[in-house]
């Protein structure tokens, strides 16, 4: 954390000071120009900069856990901070290499809604099971194995629909940066455009991610009692007395025959 610091004051005091000494040789309409690449250079820094901090935070990117560190990664929200570098990150790249901007789409806003939804979602779901005595979190009791594991993997270990969202985020996040930077220069410049079925998609494997999350946690039910077993009667004991004659009777009154 004190090597970023440092790292962003250090850039910084450079720019302070050699901004001004390259902008006195250039003419007006350059000096505009070059203000708004860096401007946008800067920030976009900042953006990528502020990113890696949340990712190393113990909570900003975690799930809500009773552990006390290292706490497991959320699916929700890692999801969210990725679609927040993609979009921004290339509305500040554009910026920073043409001076200029692209608008935003729709296609930007459903997917930065998608994340938005998710995440909420998968936080008032949290919300019920942490208010529910009965249920057992295994983001209580399961520290971290690291981000990949932790967005893979529920209370029974690494999931296929996890695993499936995952394929589809990163995927249509790559494909847009890939479209986005393979026509920056071009004149008729756009953020790509999703059709219906393509968001769809995306869309479907986010809400499955939060249905199956709502049954992720276990319930713990109350031990029953086991039913009273009826006692057994006390088995009559026999003596040898029992069993053999009296020797005493059968001398005193003799069978008739």
């Amino acid at each position: 954390m004190k090597n970023a610091n440092s790292l962003i004051f250090i850039l910084g005091v450079a720019l302070l000071l050699g901004l001004p000494i390259y902008l006195v040789n250039v003419e007006l309409g350059e000096q505009i120009l070059l203000a708004k690449k860096i401007a946008a250079s800067t920030a976009l820094v900042a953006l990528l900069v502020g990113s890696y901090i949340l990712l190393l935070d113990g909570k900003a990117l975690r799930d809500s856990s009773e552990l006390v560190s290292n706490k497991p990664y959320s699916f929700a929200r890692v999801q969210m901070w990725w679609w927040t570098i993609i979009v921004l990150g290339s509305f500040l790249g554009v910026y920073a290499v043409t001076g200029s901007y692209w608008p935003i789409n729709a296609t930007c806003l459903v997917l930065l809604g998608i994340s938005s939804v998710t995440t909420a979602g998968g936080r008032m779901i949290d919300n019920s099971h942490i208010n529910d005595a009965s249920v057992t979190r295994h983001q209580d009791r399961d520290p971290s194995q690291g981000l990949i594991k932790d967005i893979l993997s529920d209370e029974n270990g690494l999931s296929i629909h996890r695993f499936q969202a995952m394929i589809f985020n990163l995927a249509y996040g790559l494909s847009f940066l890939v479209e986005v930077f393979s026509k920056i220069h071009a004149k008729d410049g756009a953020f790509p455009v999703y059709t219906e079925a393509v968001l769809g998609l995306l869309g479907l494997s986010s809400g499955t991610y939060v249905f199956m999350k709502m049954n992720e946690s276990q319930t713990t039910a109350p031990p029953r009692a086991a039913p009273a077993q009826p006692a057994k009667p006390a088995a009559a004991k026999t003596t040898q007395n029992d069993e053999l004659p009296d020797l005493d009777d059968a001398a005193t009154h003799p069978v008739d025959h």
